[in-house]
C-alpha cells in the first residue's frame, strides 16, 4: 500500500533566518558539531513529523540512531534536491513565498540526506527557473543561497546549480537571450520516440515552446520527441522533488508531476501549447472569444512571429511601440472589470499539450539511465515533499494569490499518488487534471488512481481518509467550473 504523509497546521510559518537551524537539539543530530538552534523554525519539526508519518526507520524513532533516509540514501550516493524556483517575483511584488519553494523546507531534507550519506556522497540543489527568472535573486529571497554557503563553510558536500543553458536577464520582450554556464554535469539529449505522450498529438507544426522561434520546438517533436535533460538529475541515485503547491494557468495545478519541467536545460524543447483555436488544430485559446480578445491574440502572434523571433534589441523596441498601447488598454479594461479578456497562451482548461510534456519529463526521470538511455525499470528512487505552508491559488504559477494553508505532504516512490492526495485536498478533482488522469492511462508510468483503501494517508500523525480534508483553493479563472471536486 502506498503511503502519503500530510501535515496541516494553521499557524505554521516559515523560518525567516537562514541557514534555518533546527528548533532544538534532536537526538539523531547530537553528533553534529554545530549545536546552534532557532526556536522560530517550526517547519523543521513539521518536516520531521512527516518523516515519522511515513514510518521511515520507525524502530529508531526518538533515539540517537534514527536515520530516516537510511533505507533510501546510501553512503556514496548522489542526491539531487529539485525545488521549484520558477521566478524571482510575484506579479512584481517582492514577497515570493507563494511562488517558490522556501529554504526552511529544504534545510531538514539536506540534514537528513547528509546523515544518511555518512560523509560519503554529494547533494545538489538545482532547478531551471523560467527563462526570465533571476536565479541569484530567487535563492537570495528564499534563503537557499545563504543556507548553501553555510554548508560550504562547514565543509559539507552541498552545492547549488542553475540547470539552464540560457536566459533572458532583462525579460522576454524587453531584453535578449544570453548564454549561462549551465549544468556543470552537462546534459543528455533524450528522444522518447513512440513512448512520448506527444506521439499521437495532431498539428505538431503549431507547437509553441518557451521562445519566439517556433521552428526549433517543432523540429524537436516532428520525427521523434527530444528533451535536453539535466546531467545532474540523471546521474543522481536519489531525487528529492520539493515542489510548491500552486494552481497553474496551463495545467490546472503544479505539484510533483509539473516540477520536472525544471530538469530540462533549454526551455524551448518544451511544448507548452499549439497556436490557434481547436477548430484550427490549436489549443492556445477557445474557438469563441470576445472580439477584443481575438484582436489582441492576432496582434500578439504577429509580433511574436515577425518581430520578437529576432533576438535583437531593435525588435524589442519595435514590439513595445506596436503592442504597448493595446496592452495598456487591456490593463485598463482588466482594472475596471476585474476580468482579463486576453487569457494568455494556452492558459485555459482546454490546453491539450502541456500535460503531455510534463508526463514525458516524468518518464525520463524514472526510466532514463545516467547516459539518457530509456529503460523498462525505474533507474532511481524519487521522494516527494510538497511545500504548501504558503501555497498559491488563483492566477498561478507566476502571479498566485498567497494561500496560507500550513500544509506539507510527502511520499516515497509515489509522486503521482502524492499529487492525487494534494489535489483532492486543495478542493479539486484529480481526475479532471489531465496530467493525473492521463498518467492513469499510461502503460509506462503504472499509476493507479487510489481509492481511500489503496492509499494510507497519515494526517498529523494519524491515519485518516484523505477525502475528509478540503482546503477550498480557488482555481485560476479560466479553470473555474472545470476542476472543482464534487462533495458527496
Amino acid at each position: 500500500m502506498k503511503k502519503v504523509s500530510v501535515k496541516i497546521q494553521d499557524d505554521l510559518m516559515y523560518c525567516e533566518t537562514p541557514p534555518f537551524f533546527p528548533p532544538c537539539q534532536y537526538p539523531e543530530l547530537q553528533a553534529w558539531e554545530d549545536k546552534r538552534t532557532d526556536d522560530s523554525n517550526q517547519v523543521y519539526d513539521a518536516v520531521r513529523e512527516l518523516l515519522r508519518g511515513l514510518e521511515l526507520d520507525k524502530d529508531h524513532w526518538g533515539t540517537a540512531a534514527w536515520n530516516p533516509f537510511s533505507a533510501i540514501i546510501k553512503p556514496g550516493d548522489k542526491v539531487v534536491i529539485k525545488p521549484n524556483f520558477v521566478i524571482h517575483h510575484n506579479a512584481g511584488r517582492d514577497n515570493i513565498e507563494a511562488v517558490v519553494t522556501h529554504g526552511s523546507v529544504l534545510r531538514p531534507l539536506v540534514d537528513y540526506a547528509l546523515l544518511a550519506l555518512q560523509g560519503n556522497g554529494e547533494i545538489i540543489i538545482g532547478d531551471a527557473p523560467q527563462a526570465n527568472g533571476d536565479f541569484a535573486e530567487i535563492t537570495k529571497k528564499n534563503g537557499v543561497s545563504a543556507m548553501v554557503d553555510y554548508y560550504r563553510r562547514a565543509g559539507k558536500p552541498v552545492r547549488l546549480f542553475d540547470f539552464r543553458k540560457n536566459w533572458y536577464p532583462h525579460g522576454f520582450k524587453t531584453g535578449t537571450r544570453e548564454d549561462l554556464p549551465g549544468d556543470p554535469k552537462g546534459y543528455r539529449l533524450i528522444n522518447l520516440q513512440e513512448r512520448s505522450f506527444m506521439q499521437d498529438l495532431s498539428h505538431k507544426e503549431r507547437l509553441y515552446g518557451a521562445d519566439f522561434d517556433r521552428s526549433f520546438v517543432v523540429s524537436k517533436h516532428q520525427s521523434g520527441h527530444e528533451y535536453l535533460y539535466s546531467g545532474s538529475v540523471l546521474e543522481a541515485d536519489v531525487v528529492i522533488s520539493v515542489p510548491k503547491l500552486k494552481t497553474h494557468r496551463k495545467a490546472g495545478v503544479t505539484i510533483n508531476s509539473k516540477n520536472m519541467v525544471g530538469a530540462n536545460g533549454d526551455k524551448n524543447y518544451l511544448p507548452h501549447y499549439r497556436v490557434g483555436t481547436p477548430s484550427e488544430g490549436g489549443d492556445e485559446y477557445p474557438d469563441r472569444l470576445p472580439l477584443f480578445s481575438r484582436f489582441m491574440y492576432r496582434l500578439n502572434r504577429f509580433c511574436f512571429d515577425r518581430l520578437l523571433i529576432k533576438n535583437t534589441m531593435s525588435s524589442r523596441f519595435a514590439y513595445l511601440a506596436l503592442f504597448g498601447p493595446f496592452d495598456l488598454l487591456r490593463r485598463v479594461v482588466k482594472r475596471c472589470t476585474g476580468y482579463d479578456y486576453t487569457m494568455g497562451h494556452g492558459d485555459w482548461h482546454g490546453n491539450d499539450t502541456v500535460w503531455r510534456m510534463c508526463l514525458d519529463l516524468n518518464q525520463i526521470l524514472l526510466f532514463a539511465d545516467k547516459n539518457g538511455v530509456i529503460c523498462n525499470r525505474p533507474q532511481r528512487r524519487v521522494l516527494s515533499f510538497v511545500d504548501g505552508v504558503v501555497a498559491g491559488e488563483e492566477d498561478g504559477p507566476l502571479r498566485p494569490t498567497p494561500h496560507h494553508a500550513g500544509f506539507l505532504a510527502a511520499g516515497v516512490d509515489c509522486s503521482f499518488e502524492v499529487d492525487y492526495v494534494c489535489i483532492h485536498q486543495m478542493g479539486f478533482d484529480p481526475m479532471k487534471i489531465k496530467v493525473i488522469s492521463e498518467a492513469a492511462q499510461s502503460e509506462y508510468l503504472r499509476f493507479v488512481p487510489p481509492s481511500a483503501k489503496e492509499v494510507c494517508c497519515i494526517v498529523n500523525g494519524k491515519e485518516c481518509d484523505y477525502h475528509e480534508v478540503n482546503m477550498h483553493f480557488k482555481p485560476q479563472q479560466y479553470w473555474v467550473g472545470h476542476i472543482e471536486r464534487q462533495e458527496s
